[in-house]
């Protein structure tokens, strides 16, 4: 699959991105279709930017009011095509009332 951020691997950024591209590809199958691709390198270029975000703040120690809009617009952006792609976090279903109340009953026992 060809990538549209091509990064140096040697440096932190250039692996984390290919570590998310990665695991994004694993996630969505060795063959996604043209707007998982689309999605794929989307999700990329943005992930690059909130880590290039995350690394420059650690050195700096400080960010501008411009750096932090930016910075929620791109992590948000980010968040926005995870869920496009159906890797949204998935809570824990609440338990259903008939597994409480059998669990009350095990309790009693």
């Amino acid at each position: 699959m060809a990538t549209t951020v091509r990064l140096d691997r040697r440096t932190a950024l250039g692996r984390d991105v290919t570590a998310f591209r990665k695991a994004l590809i694993e996630h969505v199958g060795a063959e996604p279709s043209a707007t998982r691709r689309a999605l794929v390198e989307i999700a990329c270029q943005l992930r690059a930017r909130v880590v290039s975000m995350d690394l420059q703040f650690a050195e700096r120690g400080e960010q501008s009011v411009h750096d932090s809009k930016a910075y929620l617009a791109w992590s948000n952006s980010l968040g926005r095509t995870m869920r496009q792609l159906g890797l949204a976090a998935r809570e824990a279903a609440p338990p259903s009332l008939a597994s409480l109340w059998n669990r009350d009953d095990e309790d009693a026992a």
